[in-house]
């Protein structure tokens, strides 16, 4: 079945590279542009440049590229101008594309070990656009220039530019402090009674991108884990649901991307607690509309900060994380956080009452902020088109 299926993916990609030549005799086909995130989404900075882009710059031609089964599906048919992924469209207009615009390495891609294999040499004639999905503040061997080869890395911080500039591999002006396209939207928020605690992924734990048969096996390893017990007892810590109730907040507890496949496992008994999947909320939304976020060494706290919004960060496994996880980069939690670091459960109460109390009045991190993002404004998104159209 699978011989089956790369003989229809061949088939598609040499009909695809017959008729290009023909189709690019006309002008407006010369400069196409494929714009996408993870092929099932369209809620990160992809989404919101290919939403500026058909807003302000109809008349060019760029394409989001999406799975048809996508809950962000409508989001993108409203916008026009969309591909379904690894339809025989997506294959033809991936061949005639002038750039590759992503937040996520590979995602405007075809998922097919055919496309894969000849990847390095259509690239040879297209400009690969990493728009990334978080901030860089580690030492993400990944992102590398050796194995991304973008011609344009955006970064959304000053300190976040240098760090990549300097240490990353990429070749003079092919990283640029751009300001990253969510950012737009975060200028303009209506916040709830609401505190989000979002988690990031760990990589020692099976994740949904592991290639695992044995889905039962990788839920036991979990279920073991510090990262579930310290979770599972956050939402049920009874201090905290009284807090709840005393101050009428929900809490929203998202986990990242990668454990999302084990979101049935956390329980709460708590009707102020909501645990939620990731097809039924957008993180944007979620951050936006939140008053106090909770997390770990996740990227969302610097949206946070960008909204000048406060951060507790919960780092309980800070002295395996940098082992087994990622290595540390320029980013010191306590020298540069926009909040304080915590250890313990128990910590979490008390640093949340302190800020439902306002007890702390005075905000010790607006210079941090300032000094992050000495870009503050709404034209990211304007920032990066006028760019890569240079390009």
């Amino acid at each position: 079945m699978k011989k089956l299926c790369y003989l229809l993916d061949l088939f598609k990609l040499i009909i695809a590279k017959l008729i290009s030549p023909i189709l690019k005799v006309n002008k407006s086909n010369r400069d196409i542009w494929i714009v996408g995130e993870r092929k099932s989404e369209a809620k990160d900075n992809g989404y919101h440049l290919f939403k500026y882009i058909r807003e302000n710059h109809p008349e060019k031609k760029a394409y989001y590229v999406i799975d048809k089964e996508s809950s962000d599906l409508e989001k993108i048919e409203s916008l026009g101008n969309v591909i379904y992924y690894d339809s025989f469209k997506h294959y033809l207009y991936y061949i005639m594309c002038t750039k590759l615009v992503c937040a996520h390495l590979g995602g405007c891609v075809p998922d097919s070990p055919i496309c894969w294999k000849f990847h390095e040499h259509e690239m040879k004639n297209k400009k690969k656009i990493f728009l990334q999905h978080g901030i860089t503040k580690e030492l993400i061997p990944s992102l590398m220039y050796e194995n991304t080869k973008a011609d344009l890395f955006v970064c959304g911080a000053e300190p976040e530019y240098e760090y990549v500039k300097n240490k990353f591999g990429y070749p003079d002006g092919n990283v640029q402090y751009l300001g990253f396209a969510r950012f737009d939207n975060l200028h303009e928020n209506t916040t709830k009674n609401q505190i989000l605690v979002m988690p990031t992924w760990r990589q020692w734990i099976p994740s949904s991108t592991w290639k695992s048969e044995n889905l039962e096996e990788c839920r036991e390893i979990f279920l073991k884990s510090e990262y579930f017990d310290r979770y599972n007892s956050l939402i049920n810590n009874q201090e905290l649901i009284d807090l709840l109730e005393q101050y009428n907040l929900e809490l929203i507890f998202y986990p990242h991307y990668e454990m999302q496949v084990y979101v049935d496992l956390f329980k709460t008994q708590s009707e102020k607690v909501v645990i939620a999947r990731k097809d039924e909320y957008d993180v944007q939304q979620l951050l936006k509309e939140s008053k106090i976020l909770i997390t770990d060494y996740s990227s969302v706290a610097f949206d946070f900060a960008y909204m000048r919004k406060p951060v507790i960060y919960y780092q309980f496994d800070n002295d395996i994380y940098y082992k087994g996880h990622y290595q540390k980069g320029y980013f010191d939690y306590e020298e540069h956080g926009f909040g304080p670091v915590v250890y313990e459960c128990k910590n979490i109460v008390q640093e949340l009452n302190n800020l439902l109390n306002k007890q702390n009045q005075e905000n010790n991190y607006n210079d941090r902020y300032e000094q992050f993002f000495p870009l503050y404004d709404k034209d990211n998104c304007e920032r990066i088109y006028n760019y890569v159209i240079q390009m």
